[in-house]
C-alpha cells in the first residue's frame, strides 16, 4: 500500500524505518519476478520504463481501483543502491540517511523542472513516496516484487548471509501455493555465448536451486 508521508530520515535522530513496515501481514514480500542485465548502463535505461509501468499514474489509478491501493514494488539492486553492511552500523546509517536525502531534493527538483519542461523528465528520477525501493535494507527486509540486478551483483548475492532473506521469502512465497510463478527476465541472451555464457548459465540454475526451482518447473517462467 501506499508508504506513510513522514520519511525517518528528516527526523533527527529517529531510528530507521523499514519503508514496508505499514503493510506487514497484508501480503507476503517476495520477489515474482527477477530482471537480470548484463550492465549497469542498460539497468538505468530501462528502470524509468519501470517506473511508468509499475509506479506511473495510470498503474496508481488502476491499483487504486482493483487492488486497494497495493503497489507493484520494484528495485534496482546493484553496486548504485545505498548501502552494503549491516543495518546496525551507525556510520552506515548515516550515510543512508544523507542518501536518501539527496534522493528526495532531486525528486522536488525534477518536480520543478516537470512543471516547465513537461512530465516526460520524471521517470529519470526516483519518487521517495513511490514503489521505488529505498534501500540494500529495505530489500533485505522485504524483497521487491520484481527485483533488477545484474548477473555480477547475483552472483555476490548468493554467496553472501546478507542477501539470504531475499531468496529466503521468495523459496517459500512459492512452496505455500504451487500456482504461484515466478518470473525470470533475461535481457541480451545473444550476447552470451562460449565461457562467459556457461557461467551465467551455472549462475542461473544456483540461483533456481536456492528458490527451490528448476528449469522445467511449472512455477517458474523464463522471458
Amino acid at each position: 500500500r501506499t508508504p506513510p508521508p513522514n520519511f525517518w530520515w528528516n527526523q533527527q535522530g529517529r531510528d530507521r524505518r523499514s519503508q514496508r513496515e505499514h503493510e506487514q501481514g497484508v501480503r507476503p514480500a517476495a520477489m515474482r519476478a527477477l530482471l537480470l542485465y548484463p550492465l549497469n548502463a542498460l539497468i538505468e535505461d530501462q528502470l524509468g520504463r519501470v517506473r511508468e509501468s509499475c509506479d506511473g499514474e495510470p498503474a496508481r489509478q488502476w491499483l487504486a481501483d482493483h487492488r486497494a491501493g497495493h503497489r507493484f514494488w520494484f528495485g534496482r539492486y546493484n553496486g548504485s543502491t545505498p548501502v552494503p553492511g549491516a543495518p546496525d552500523d551507525q556510520s552506515r546509517l548515516t550515510k543512508l540517511r544523507g542518501k536518501l536525502r539527496n534522493m528526495e531534493r532531486e525528486w522536488h527538483r525534477a518536480g520543478q523542472s516537470a512543471a516547465i519542461r513537461g512530465p516526460q523528465i520524471l521517470p529519470f528520477f526516483q519518487e521517495p513516496a513511490g514503489a521505488e525501493m529505498w534501500s540494500r535494507w529495505d530489500m533485505q527486509e522485504a524483497p521487491p516484487d520484481l527485483l533488477i540486478t545484474n548477473y555480477s551483483m547475483l552472483n555476490i548475492m548468493l554467496m553472501r548471509d546478507v542477501e539470504n532473506s531475499i531468496f529466503e521469502h521468495t523459496r517459500q512465497w512459492l512452496s505455500e501455493n504451487r500456482d504461484r510463478v515466478f518470473h525470470l527476465v533475461v535481457d541480451e541472451l545473444h550476447s552470451y555465448r562460449g565461457t562467459p555464457g556457461t557461467e551465467v548459465g551455472y549462475l542461473l540454475r544456483a540461483f533456481l536451486d536456492r528458490i527451490d526451482l528448476h528449469p522445467d518447473s511449472e512455477q517458474l517462467r523464463i522471458i
